[in-house]
């Protein structure tokens, strides 16, 4: 209402229409938050981001704290929004399982870094720095044979004073000593696919 300057019944019938699009019932317009479930209230906020026609919608971890059934449910509603309503999306999230259908590419960012960028598919098939590999490995597979898990050996850096050199450098079971003072260089290894490390 404010950005298009509609008067309040078309902007109450405009909310109604973002409503039905997202799936929540345009009578519940009126309800407050604690009346919504959590995937309804991740509903609504996905319809108030598409009420100014955006390019480009930016979801910082937008299913955390949804049981998985409800998060393939957004996500699915995510996916078909964006074919019928031609956006591009921004996915920001620490779950690589949900990415697996989702994204097309794929950027890992490690202390506040790209360390590696790829096709969804390539990156999942061949990770190659070896924080991608530690991420693949932490997170169950859906299909295939079964594997132990293994986790990050460990702890983030502090971000007041990063570590010189690469920062994975000190939970990195590949390290060399180049590592702990030069900061690598991002390198591409195959076609839209690039690392940031000294092992490439």
């Amino acid at each position: 209402m404010q950005h298009h300057g509609m008067p309040v019944v078309e902007a109450g019938q405009r909310a109604a229409r973002l409503f039905d699009l997202v799936g929540i019932d345009p009578q519940r317009l009126d309800a407050y938050p604690h009346q919504l479930s959590g995937g309804m209230r991740q509903r609504a906020v996905i319809a108030i981001a598409l009420a100014l026609y955006p390019e480009l919608l930016i979801l910082d971890e937008p299913t955390t704290a949804l049981d998985v059934v409800v998060q393939k449910d957004i996500l699915r509603q995510i996916a078909d929004l964006k074919e019928k309503l031609d956006f591009s999306i921004l996915f920001i999230t620490h779950d690589l399982s949900l990415l697996v259908e989702f994204s097309t590419h794929i950027a890992i960012m490690y202390a506040g870094e790209i360390v590696e960028k790829a096709p969804a598919r390539v990156l999942f098939e061949r990770p190659a720095h070896p924080y991608t590999v530690g991420l693949m490995n932490s997170f169950p597979s859906i299909s295939g044979e079964k594997r132990k898990l293994s986790g990050i050996s460990g702890t983030p850096p502090d971000m007041v004073t990063p570590p010189d050199g690469c920062r994975f450098h000190p939970r990195c079971p590949r390290v060399m000593s180049i590592c702990t003072q030069v900061t690598p260089v991002t390198k591409t290894i195959s076609a839209n696919h690039t690392v940031a490390c000294r092992l490439f």
